[in-house]
């Protein structure tokens, strides 16, 4: 408090003369605004804000686990000392350190900054035929949320105008939503979900087959995100799906996705996955290929592993929608190894694999079969005795 503007005045009977001066006490930086921690999706935009008192008035530099933040296109220091960052990317996340320093010395403090791989919601229309059933236009939407233990995040949508002939059965099509979980699934390590790597603008084509013979074709067009960070999804489905009642108890047991690389632009996915329908087992497979901008970049690994669990599916007569609960994570799939161009292909970035790891027997699992199991590589096989037909 003893600084400010001072005056000397010196008096005597020949007159007077005086001489002003301005007292500076120096002091080194104190943050006066400390930065937060922050969360947001990929794509907005995080401000860090930071500001100091002390005199001299003290500069404000960022860095970035010790090394100096540049600014460029994307990053930017504003005047006030705060950090932005728009388009804010998953390698953006980080701890960040505010540095205050003037003459007197420096004062450090530091934030976490995380950058969540996918949109938070998703909508989109569905038109097609299901057993030979046209159903108009249904509408998707969900929503997309971090679970308590942060090891998945959980999808919860649901289609609208579905007819009360097609719910039961579409119960258990959580096909129709392997965009959206694909597209936000937790990333694990360096593993990239559908968002990282295509920016949510990608094609892709479906096939679903049962045990029973029916087959199911869909294809899933995302647009990217719209203004408020929703995925934008179309969906059109063509073809047959087993039969339910509704009263009929399905359980539609956890499940893997393996994601190959096969080429810029391109990947090709599969599974295996099985429902239980009033406790009797139905296994079914699909398989489909996915095409997006190749200057987006490949995958880090040559082959991802998303992991579906905890999946619910609810059909209401009443209101005419299906509802859907699923958690997903993607990570680094089992290696696999390079066999050598796919048949009649000129590309020699697309591959064939064969999988290392020990085969996994299903028909060890007691329901895997109403009948007859039998083990193949990677998959397996349900049959009937002679004389019977699956």
């Amino acid at each position: 408090e003893d600084a400010g503007d001072y005056k000397c005045v010196a008096t005597n009977d020949a007159g007077v003369v005086e001489r002003s001066l301005t007292l500076t006490l120096q002091s080194p930086p104190v943050i006066t605004v400390e930065p937060v921690g922050t969360v947001i999706e990929a794509g907005a935009t995080a401000m860090l804000h930071c500001q100091a008192d002390g005199e001299p008035p003290p500069t404000i530099r960022w860095s970035r686990q010790g090394h100096p933040v540049v600014s460029d296109e994307r990053v930017t220091v504003l005047s006030n000392g705060s950090l932005r960052i728009v388009a804010a990317q998953k390698e953006d996340t980080s701890e960040y350190e505010c540095v205050a320093r003037n003459l007197m010395g420096s004062v450090l403090v530091r934030v976490p900054l995380t950058v969540q791989g996918g949109p938070s919601r998703a909508k989109g229309s569905i038109i097609g035929n299901i057993n030979d059933i046209e159903f108009g236009i249904a509408f998707l939407n969900a929503t997309v949320t971090d679970s308590p233990d942060s090891e998945t995040r959980v999808i919860q949508a649901k289609i609208t105008n579905v007819p009360r002939s097609l719910g039961p059965a579409m119960r258990k099509l959580v096909s129709l939503l392997s965009p959206v979980y694909w597209t936000t699934a937790k990333e694990i390590g360096e593993a990239m979900n559908g968002f990282t790597l295509t920016d949510a603008v990608f094609k892709r084509e479906t096939q679903v087959e049962f045990a029973t013979g029916e087959i199911l074709r869909m294809t899933h067009v995302a647009r990217g995100l719209d203004s408020d960070g929703a995925l934008l999804l179309d969906v059109v489905v063509s073809g047959h799906v087993l039969q339910l009642q509704s009263v009929a108890d399905v359980n539609v047991k956890d499940y893997t996705e393996d994601y190959i690389q096969t080429g810029p632009g391109q990947l090709y996915a599969h599974s295996t996955r099985l429902f239980t329908v009033d406790g009797v087992s139905v296994p079914y497979t699909w398989n489909h290929t996915i095409t997006y901008d190749y200057t987006k970049g490949k995958m880090p690994f040559l082959v991802e592993t998303l992991h579906a669990s905890s999946i619910t599916t609810e059909y209401n007569p009443l209101e005419e929608t299906v509802a859907f609960k699923i958690h997903a994570s993607i990570a680094k799939g089992i290696t696999k190894k390079y066999l050598g161009s796919m048949p009649g292909s000129d590309n020699p970035d697309e591959y064939v694999f064969v999988f290392l790891s020990a085969d996994i027997d299903e028909c060890e699992t007691r329901d895997t079969c109403q009948h007859e199991c039998r083990n193949t590589a990677g998959s397996y096989q349900c049959t009937c005795p002679s004389g019977y037909r699956l």
